[in-house]
């Protein structure tokens, strides 16, 4: 009997450390727009969201190239600061992170404001993102980076979808 109650406190014990566990679930959609500058030189704007279902913040994010570039950063939101955005640097990643938990982006918020410019057309980018509870736990989140979807061709596409369930509706009435 008393080992039938063991067990069952060890399997509870273990729900909880599990449920615990996957509970705080760090999750970032780091979406961009590019633009292509001139010359082979092309701009992108990023805006970093955290989509956490949790208390984490989104304090840090790298970007990795698939070869290096020259890149030119713009300036970094207020509180902010990032390795290799301050200026013209030959480099295979951009780095940037908040410079104190008042800057951190808790989740369901999304901060807008990093650019750079690189020497070819980068796409969709690698990257990790870092979360941190502000209780000392640190949580990685590796991904690849979105294009922002054009207002116009969303617009045409939900009106379209719209049209066409007008039509249906009237030709299942007809």
């Amino acid at each position: 009997m008393k080992q039938k109650k063991l067990l069952t406190a060890i399997a509870a014990s273990m729900i909880l450390l599990i449920a615990s566990i996957t509970f705080a679930s760090p999750h970032a959609s780091i979406i961009y727009q590019e633009t292509e500058i001139q010359n082979g030189l092309w701009r992108y704007d990023y805006t970093f969201t955290n989509t956490s279902d949790a208390s984490e913040y989104l304090y840090s994010v790298w970007l990795d190239f698939d070869r290096s570039a020259t890149v030119t950063g713009l300036p970094l939101p207020t509180g902010w600061d990032g390795t290799m955005w301050a200026s013209a640097n030959t480099t295979a990643y951009l780095d940037t992170s908040s410079t104190g938990f008042s800057y951190d982006i808790p989740a369901g918020n999304s901060k807008s404001g990093f650019g750079f410019t690189i020497n070819y057309q980068a796409g969709n980018i690698p990257f990790t993102a870092y979360f941190d509870d502000h209780a000392g736990n640190i949580s990685p989140l590796s991904g690849t980076t979105t294009l922002a979807p054009e207002p116009l061709s969303s617009l045409l596409f939900l009106s379209g979808g719209a049209a066409l369930i007008v039509i249906r509706r009237f030709k299942v009435k007809g």
